[in-house]
This record gives C-alpha cells, structure tokens and sequence, in this order.
C-alpha cells in the first residue's frame, strides 16, 4: 500500500513540474513569436504566421530542454 502511495506522489509530482514547464515554453515562445512578428501584419491567420508561432514553440521547447539538461 505504501508503495502505490509513493508512486501517485511521484506522479503528482512529475504532473505539477510538467505543468509549470509548460507555462514557461508558452511565455518563452510568445516572446519569441512576437520579436519575430514585430513588423508583420497578424490580424489575419496566414501560413507565414503560423509558421512563425510554431518555429518559436519548437525553439522555446528546446531552450527549456537544455536548460533542464534533459
């Protein structure tokens, strides 16, 4: 019993850091997308700027990566 206990924890836990990683790579690659769509028209969705938000979530999934050094 004390084991499965353990294990919910740890599951928990795991569940919690990856939900705060995940806030971050979305704070990262907003600031990315937007220094990146500075100059550019969005008020309309074209494949440029969907291009460019998920280039920016790519790149700010793998700062946080080798940040992690996972």
């Amino acid at each position: 019993m004390g084991e499965m206990k353990r294990a919910i924890a740890y599951e928990e836990s795991e569940r919690r850091k990856q939900d705060r990683y995940a806030s971050t790579v979305v704070i990262a690659a907003s600031i990315i997308a937007a220094v990146r769509l500075a100059r550019e028209d969005i008020s309309t969705s074209t494949p440029r700027l969907l291009s460019a938000v998920a280039n920016s979530v790519n790149l700010a999934r793998l700062i946080l990566k080798r940040v992690l050094g996972s």
